[in-house]
């Protein structure tokens, strides 16, 4: 005959085990999530910062090649739509040359895209282009 004092407890091991496995797959899950969505936001984010340098870019080339225009450094704030709080920083140097009877002018330009501020804000995110350009 078995003895049904001596076994109990059994039952409540083996629920109380279940729960906390269970409770741990369900942190472990919660914390993949969470990892994974600031993973795709700061894939956004780097995605926004080359198309707010791209802006910046075409801009500096619209000003070296119609305006003739090579300022040394001018910085740009988005403020609309996606782009929304990022500061594009456009710098330009230019030489002349002589080539043939014709004078050549090379540009330099260097654009560079942030959003925020370095070790203080958790979505920072910034890219940088460098052009050759002849005109």
């Amino acid at each position: 005959m078995i003895n049904r004092a001596k076994q109990a407890g059994v039952s409540l091991v083996a629920v109380i085990f279940v729960i906390t496995v269970l409770a741990v797959a369900v942190v472990f899950i919660q914390r993949l999530l969470s990892v994974s969505v600031a993973t795709n936001n700061l894939a956004l984010q780097g995605a926004r910062a080359w198309q707010a340098a791209q802006a910046g870019a075409e801009w500096g080339i619209y000003r070296a090649i119609v305006d003739g225009s090579c300022v040394s450094s001018s910085t740009l704030n988005l403020t609309e739509g996606a782009l929304n709080g990022f500061a594009v920083t456009v710098g330009c140097s230019s030489q002349s040359y002589t080539e043939e009877g014709s004078t050549v002018t090379i540009y330099n330009l260097s654009v560079v895209s942030e959003f925020g501020t370095l070790g203080t804000t958790p979505e920072y995110a910034s890219r940088r282009i460098n052009l050759i350009l002849e005109n």
